[in-house]
C-alpha cells in the first residue's frame, strides 16, 4: 500500500458479537483498514453511518429484535446515495440477499470468506470498484428462495454481443476474461456492461445480475 493512501474505515454490523469481533480482527490487521466500533442492530447501524460516515459497510442482512440488513441498508442510501454497503452472509445464502441488494448493496461476502477476501472485497468497495466475486450470486439468489418481485411483461431489447457479455457477468468472470473470451477490447466489454444498466435499470453489478435473473436471460445450472 502506498504510503500516502487514505485509510478505508469500515463499519462492522452483524447482530452476533461473535462475528463482529472476528470480521475485525481480519480487517484490522490490514494498515490501510481502519475499524470502527462494529455496531449490533439496523437502527444503531444508521445513527452510526449518521455521525461517522464509513467508507465501507459491512451489513449482516437478518438481524434480530428490530431492523433488519435489508432496510437499514435502503434508509443509509436514503442518507447518502454514495454510501458503499457490503452484505455479510452466511456460507450458506439465507433470504434476504436478493431484497438488500436490490436496496443498494453493491455485493456480498461470507462471513467465513478467507481474510485476502474480505481484505479485497473492502478495499474494491472503498475504492469504487465493483467486488466482482460474485460467482456464483446467481445460484445464491435461486438458493435463499428470496422472492423477486415480477418483471414486467416485456423485456428490454438485447443486442446478441450483450446477452452474451450478461451471461459471462453472471458466471462471476471478470471484464479481462469476458473480453478474452469476445475477442474485444476491456473497453468495449465496459461498453456493454454499461448499456445493459441502463437498459435493464441496474445501479451497479450485483443488480445487473439479479436483473438478468428476474427477466430469466440467466437461470443457474
Amino acid at each position: 500500500m502506498s504510503a500516502d493512501a487514505p485509510v478505508v474505515r469500515v463499519l462492522i454490523v452483524d447482530d452476533d458479537r461473535w462475528t463482529t469481533r472476528a470480521v475485525a480482527a481480519v480487517l484490522g490487521d490490514d494498515p490501510g483498514l481502519t475499524v470502527l466500533e462494529p455496531e449490533h442492530s439496523g437502527e444503531d447501524a444508521i445513527a452510526a453511518y449518521r455521525a461517522l460516515r464509513p467508507d465501507v459497510v459491512l451489513m449482516d442482512v437478518n438481524m434480530a429484535p428490530g431492523m433488519n440488513g435489508i432496510d437499514a441498508t435502503a434508509e443509509i442510501l436514503r442518507l447518502d446515495p454514495a454510501a458503499r454497503i457490503v452484505l455479510l452472509t452466511t456460507v450458506s445464502p439465507g433470504p434476504g440477499i436478493a431484497r438488500a441488494l436490490e436496496a443498494g448493496a453493491i455485493a456480498a461476502v461470507a462471513k467465513t470468506a478467507a481474510e485476502e477476501v474480505l481484505v479485497d472485497t473492502v478495499r474494491r468497495a472503498a475504492a469504487g470498484e465493483a467486488p466482482l466475486r460474485l460467482g456464483t450470486l446467481a445460484e445464491d439468489i435461486v438458493i435463499s428462495g428470496d422472492v423477486l418481485p415480477e418483471a414486467p411483461a416485456t423485456a428490454p431489447r438485447l443486442t446478441e454481443r450483450e446477452r452474451e457479455t450478461l451471461r459471462l457477468l453472471c458466471q462471476g468472470l471478470e471484464y479481462e476474461q469476458i473480453a478474452q473470451q469476445l475477442c474485444v477490447e476491456v473497453s468495449t466489454v465496459k461498453s456493454h456492461a454499461r448499456s445493459l444498466r441502463e437498459k435493464l435499470g441496474a445501479a451497479n453489478h450485483a443488480q445487473l445480475i439479479i436483473q438478468a435473473v428476474k427477466h430469466k436471460y440467466f437461470t443457474p445450472a
